[in-house]
């Protein structure tokens, strides 16, 4: 203990907690101090002591008595079931004088003297891998563990007011170095051997005040995807992330969840060699930088090795470490623990670039190389484009070919192994034949790292069997749900012949106008589904894992009572105006999560031309029989562009919420489609969408006070509400959707002269934002579903309708009545039309979807 600190002498202010003991600084030395003493001097020769490494208050009390008292630590994984196999080579090969015990320490070897010839600088051994499954060992000096352990303090900025947590396993050096620079800095650590990947373990932070808490892209992940952070944590100012690769995009989509707690997200990248840390971001790096790993920590030089071979991109060159925290080398046999310095440097073996602020961005790895039909393939850099593109993967190969494991958990782009091995052919300019894809849990080292030799050999396993699962699976008898059931309902709402199993539901056309109509549909074949149902593959839905309890989707119910809001508002049956404004809410919502959430320009142009086609055709064919049946209309309404040239005060101006909607979503579509919006989009999708709906309110305010004519239902003067409905589909976070709502409320609260207008639009929008599903009556789930589906023809044919029910007297009864005809009539239109109009939406093909009977 006192080896890592400047001042032996010091006084330790922070506290020790484990379970219900709390110790205090102070204590922990004397308890160390005591520990040390059972050891021989060492000055009669220094021993090598094994430490089985367990996240326990007595074996971290063990550790650093073995360094208090001279001699040196093996640092192995605790002693568990399944560990004796990792541990029996380095064991058999660095056999212990001593090993640590509960409470104290035992001779396995000569009590007379120890067996070692130990270098008088060598204080700390640990594996290279972070499992003891190799006899290569780090050798580590007293210099390198204070070194980086100031370093760390200083990166960081850790004072004694911060707590920390044993979030890693300890023989691991980066858990390792979360005790060391919490020794140095005089700060408190809580001992406690749960995972970040559970519940529980955040409890603890919760309750014990905990300020920062290390993580590896595993766990990282894992909370990026949940909305655990959103529950609080008021002491919690810092996540670190290190030990791997996490793509950009879930280095900002975690930085987001973050900051909605008041914390922060620092990403760094290390070795065991430089004894933990290299670089550390700096504050607010992972919002402005998310594909950097920081800047190098304080003490340590870098450079650049631009003439290694692999080096082939402009200022990419192998990541060179020098300075105190360089390892003193490596053992590989028992004779080696005598040696001193053998390294000045380290060659990190990893290929990066360093910009004019000093941020370092990793890009590949040097070696890890295949060559594929006269290829050569960085299986680094194609596993950070595919992160990049959003799937979680692990990929190695050799050059008889390239295997690619994938998460099953991967919440963006769940499109699992046909779409990876296409993006992986076109990422890698390979062809698929020599790809083989698997979609499994990721295999996991106990210390938190994908175990990258496991699953290669999982994916090896599993293609052997894949053609054979797929038929089982889709060959299926009995009363159980099959692949193929699955695609039949949804092909047949999107009227095509066949689907891909392994692509979803919006990858092959789906988008709002169909999803009503495919979610009960698909709901009655398989049970209620996952909200996010559209973006997972159709073999996934086949698997008996739905719930059964009959709730619906809050927009499918929203966008039902608001058409009758609507229909029963204009025959004054009932005063609630303001539900045309909630549906454009719900088509910016639907429009994110469908076709603006593909990955190209050209996809979701061709997929907005869909929709764009899906609602014009109801709409002119409305507008055209109210034209010629009684000047109601005019040829303005019946190309949707009414007010541009049409009047904002007569019969024509009925139909401006579909006029509104088409421009909306052709110039968000725009929009994102101009590349520097498109990259930040893909970054983080939330931040580009309420920006645009901030800027939107320019135009709202502006017609507003230049104009006496009714404005509320010209695009110019919606457009803010239909992109806070798109930015709310991606506000992962509370905060995120309060700031959403909060455009909004600058917008509504003033729009129209009615407060109780504006209020009803902000609740429909606040229903979007914060209720996922409702619980609706078995029986009425079917005519939920299919007033929703029917939302567009019932309202433009509504008025239509209206003029055919006779008034026979003046009242509420028969307003209802043709209230009632209209909802029921525009249902009836769209059963009618429905087929014929998605057959010709699905002639304008979105790339990669299937072709349709016609196309044929």
């Amino acid at each position: 203990m006192k080896l890592l600190l400047d001042d032996p002498a010091a006084i330790l202010p922070g506290s020790w907690v484990a379970g219900d003991r709390v110790v205090t600084g102070a204590e922990l030395g004397r308890l160390v101090s005591e520990r040390a003493r059972l050891l021989p001097d060492s000055l009669d020769g220094r021993c090598l002591v094994h430490v089985r490494m367990e996240r326990t208050l007595d074996a971290i009390i063990g550790y650093l008595a073995v360094l208090e008292a001279g001699h040196v630590a093996l640092v192995l994984g605790p002693g568990q079931p399944g560990q004796a196999a990792r541990t029996e080579q380095v064991v058999a090969t660095y056999p212990a004088d001593l090993d640590l015990v509960p409470g104290g320490f035992d001779w396995v070897g000569d009590p007379r003297g120890p067996r070692h010839l130990l270098h008088p600088d060598l204080t700390v051994l640990l594996s290279t891998s972070g499992s003891t499954g190799s006899p290569k060992l780090v050798r580590l000096s007293r210099e390198n563990l204070r070194a980086n352990a100031r370093g760390i303090v200083a990166a960081l900025g850790l004072t004694a007011d911060d707590r920390g947590i044993t979030s890693l396993p300890l023989h691991y050096c980066y858990g390792l170095s979360v005790l060391h620079a919490h020794l140095v800095a005089g700060a408190s650590l809580v001992i406690d051997d749960g995972s970040p990947v559970e519940p529980e373990f955040w409890s603890t932070v919760r309750e014990r005040g905990v300020t920062n808490v290390a993580l590896v892209p595993h766990s990282a992940q894992w909370l990026a995807d949940s909305a655990l952070l959103d529950s609080g944590f008021p002491d919690l100012r810092m996540l670190t992330q290190a030990g791997g690769r996490l793509p950009a995009r879930s280095i900002s989509q975690l930085a987001a969840a973050a900051s909605s707690t008041g914390c922060e997200v620092r990403v760094m990248y290390g070795q065991t060699e430089s004894t933990a840390r290299i670089t550390i971001g700096p504050p607010g790096c992972a919002e402005r930088h998310p594909d950097s790993v920081g800047r190098a920590v304080p003490g340590t030089g870098l450079r650049l090795d631009l003439s290694v071979p692999e080096a082939d991109g402009p200022g990419v060159g192998e990541l060179v470490v020098t300075g105190p925290s360089v390892m003193l080398g490596y053992a590989e046999h028992a004779d080696d623990l005598a040696l001193g310095r053998m390294q000045h440097e380290l060659r990190t073996g990893d290929l990066a670039t360093i910009d004019d602020h000093g941020f370092v961005r990793i890009v590949g790895r040097r070696r890890n190389f295949a060559k594929l039909m006269g290829l050569r393939v960085d299986l680094d850099r194609l596993e950070q484009l595919l992160g990049e593109q959003g799937h979680e993967v692990v990929v190695t190969g050799d050059d008889t070919g390239l295997r690619i494991a994938v998460n099953p958990a991967v919440h963006d782009d769940p499109g699992r192994a046909s779409r990876v091995r296409r993006d992986a052919a076109a990422a890698s300019g390979v062809g698929p034949a020599v790809i083989d894809v698997a979609v499994m849990p990721m295999p996991l080292l106990d210390n938190g790292k994908v175990d990258r030799i496991a699953a290669d050999a999982l994916v090896r396993a599993a293609t052997l069997d894949s053609c054979r699962e797929t038929r089982r699976s889709v060959d299926s008898g009995g009363e159980a749900v099959t692949v193929t059931d699955v695609a039949g309902v949804l092909a047949s709402v999107l009227a095509v012949d066949s689907l891909d199993p392994d692509r979803s539901f919006v990858e092959q056309g789906g988008d709002s106008l169909t999803h009503v109509a495919a979610t009960t549909r698909l709901g009655a074949l398989v049970g209620d589904l996952p909200s996010d149902w559209h973006h997972r593959p159709l073999r996934e839905l086949a698997a008996p894992e739905h719930r059964t309890s009959h709730r619906v989707e809050t927009n499918v119910v929203l966008r039902a009572l608001t058409v009758l809001m609507i229909c029963f508002s204009h025959t004054r049956v009932i005063d609630a105006a303001g539900g045309a404004h909630v549906l454009l809410a719900i088509a910016g919502w639907n429009a994110a999560r469908f076709g603006l959430s593909l990955e190209g320009a050209r996809q979701r142009l061709q997929a907005t031309l869909r929709s764009v086609v899906g609602v014009w055709l109801p709409t002119a064919a409305a507008a055209i029989v109210g034209m010629v049946a009684s000047d109601r209309y005019g040829w303005a309404n019946v190309f949707l562009l009414n007010w541009l040239f049409g009047g904002l005060d007569d019969t024509r101006v009925e139909l401006w919420f579909v006029d509104s909607l088409v421009a909306c979503l052709v110039v968000m579509t725009v929009l994102c489609a101009v590349p520097p919006i498109a990259r930040a989009r893909r970054a983080d999708p939330w931040r580009v969408h309420v920006v645009i709906a901030a800027l939107a309110l320019v135009p709202r305010f502006v017609a507003h006070a230049i104009s006496d004519a009714p404005v509320g239902g010209v695009p110019h003067t919606v457009f803010f509400i239909f992109a806070v409905g798109a930015a709310i589909s991606h506000a992962a976070t509370v905060q995120r959707r309060l700031v959403s709502l909060t455009v909004l409320a600058v917008g509504i609260v003033t729009y129209f002269p009615d407060p109780q207008r504006n209020l009803t639009i902000l609740a429909g929008v606040c229903l979007l934002a914060f209720v996922r599903d409702v619980p609706v009556p078995r029986r009425l789930v079917s005519t939920v579903v299919v007033i929703a589906s029917a939302s567009l023809y019932i309202y433009v044919f509504q008025f239509q309708i209206f003029q055919l029910v006779p008034r026979w007297e003046p009242g509420v009864v028969p307003g209802i009545a043709r209230s009632l005809a209209a909802v029921v009539g525009g249902c009836l239109l769209w059963w009618l039309a429905d087929p014929f109009v998605t057959r010709l939406r699905s002639l304008v093909r979105l790339d990669g979807s299937p072709s349709t009977a016609r196309d044929r």
